[in-house]
Parts: C-alpha cells; structure tokens; sequence
C-alpha cells in the first residue's frame, strides 16, 4: 500500500511548472518501486494534480509523484531548494 501523499512546497511546484514550460531537460532523482533509488535524465513535460496528489509526467510518459523526487538537477527536494534549470 502507497504512503499518503505529502504535499510540496508551492514555490518548488511553481518552478517545476517553468522546466515543464521550457522542456528543461532535467536529472532527476526519486524514490521508486519498493523504495529503490532511482535517476533519470528526461525533459518534464507536465505538472498535473490528480485525486489529491501532484505528479510530473516525463517525456517517455513515466509519471513520478511529487513527494517522491529526491533530487532535481543535483538540488535537494526538501521545500526550500531553489531548482533552477541554470547552474
């Protein structure tokens, strides 16, 4: 059984909503499957909510909810880590 979502911090949605905007493309960090740490490398292309819970959809179409990301472009999600696509 999936844990509650835990909602993120809007300004970190907000600049997801921007790489998707730009089709960033974006190392991406996350808690997959059974817990498994995962990266990917892949433009966002999509910011959406659905029954509750925030999601980001991939370019290949993966969708990872948002309180699963770990780690966008070297930057740790933890509600204050500032993404940005420059670096």
């Amino acid at each position: 059984m999936a844990k509650p979502y835990q909602p993120i911090d809007c300004g970190v949605y907000d600049q997801l909503e921007v790489l998707a905007m730009r089709r960033t493309v974006c190392q991406i960090e996350y808690s997959g499957t059974k817990g498994i740490r995962e990266t990917i490398e892949s433009p966002i292309v999509d910011v959406f909510a659905k029954s509750g819970e925030e999601f980001i959809t991939l370019q290949d179409g993966q969708q990872i909810r948002l309180d699963r990301l770990l780690r966008l472009n070297g930057k740790p999600m933890n509600g204050t880590c500032g993404v940005s696509d420059k670096e």
